[in-house]
């Protein structure tokens, strides 16, 4: 069960968006809030131009952004109050990811609740997002709660808690934090496979032509089901499995998301940045930008 929750804050609304889920699962297991706010000067000092542009640092500037800072900080703190939660307040100084990142580890957190833009493409890659960039960084599970798709304060998951598996090691790694998270929020589980269709090449057309081999596609999914039932014995009683096939994966996942009406979902992830993000694709983060159902994230060492 967790005792400590980070939750990252800046005095936005979007990221406030993820106070009223921390709040309802700190006082479900009785674990105690972490509010931490950065203050970044290099987010607004101004820069003189010239032939090389120099920042230009203004003490009463630094000191007016420091006081606003504080300020919201001590009003998210008087809110929580209010609410019975017991939470801590920490202004920390520095790049936002760096300083949440060495913070979390230090205080030996249980889990991140943040809110996330759901960016994607060359759009995430040029504006940056604290959420996927913390990811790429974080040592312990995070909740990810979406920005926007509702004007209505986000709240606890109920029902099913949708982890998703595909039989390696790396995947596995999020289900003793799947099983926390759904003790924590009183959610049943479900285990999802997805199986991609293998293909034979048709020598007579070329290897551009591709049929389907459906006695290896029977194979597959008789086999995913066997290996999720193995899974769910250690899982709490009651827990579902099934297997889909689907030539994305990523697709096939948001559709049982809709299909199921889950929750919330949870799932490794290799935590890849930038470029190589963009090149390489991450299930994981087509997931998280194209659904508006909260996702738990775990970044295996």
């Amino acid at each position: 069960m967790y005792k400590t929750i980070l939750v990252p804050f800046d005095g936005s609304v979007l990221s406030a968006r993820a106070l009223p889920v921390a709040a309802a699962l700190a006082r479900k297991c009785g674990a105690h809030l972490i509010l931490t706010l950065v203050h970044d000067p290099s987010a607004y000092i101004p820069f003189v131009p010239g032939e090389v542009s120099m920042p230009v640092y203004d003490a009463e500037l630094v000191s007016e952004h420091r006081e606003r800072d504080q300020a919201a900080l001590d009003a998210a703190l008087a809110e929580l109050a209010t609410q019975g939660v017991a939470a801590t307040g920490v202004l920390l100084e520095g790049t936002i990811v760096e300083a949440l990142v060495e913070h979390a580890q230090s205080a030996g957190v249980d889990l991140t609740v943040m809110t996330s833009h759901g960016r994607s493409g060359f759009e995430r890659l040029r504006l940056g997002s604290v959420a996927a960039a913390y990811l790429t960084r974080a040592t312990a599970p995070v909740y990810l709660v979406r920005g926007s798709g509702s004007d209505a304060p986000p709240e606890l998951p109920v029902g099913t808690l949708l982890c998703t598996l595909d039989g390696s090691p790396f995947a596995e790694a999020i289900l003793p934090h799947a099983k926390t998270f759904a003790e924590a929020a009183g959610l049943t589980m479900a285990l999802l496979s997805v199986a991609v269709p293998h293909a034979i090449p048709m020598a007579p057309f070329g290897a551009e032509a591709l049929l389907v081999d459906e006695s290896a596609l029977v194979l597959e999914e008789s086999g995913r089901l066997a290996y999720l039932t193995r899974m769910a014995s250690a899982c709490p009683p009651g827990t579902s499995v099934h297997a889909v096939t689907d030539m994305s994966v990523s697709h096939a996942i948001i559709d049982e998301v809709t299909r199921t009406s889950a929750g919330a979902l949870a799932m490794a992830t290799h935590g890849r940045g930038g470029l190589k993000r963009l090149v390489l694709g991450s299930v994981a983060d087509e997931v998280i930008r194209h659904t508006h159902t909260p996702v738990l994230v775990y970044r295996p060492a």
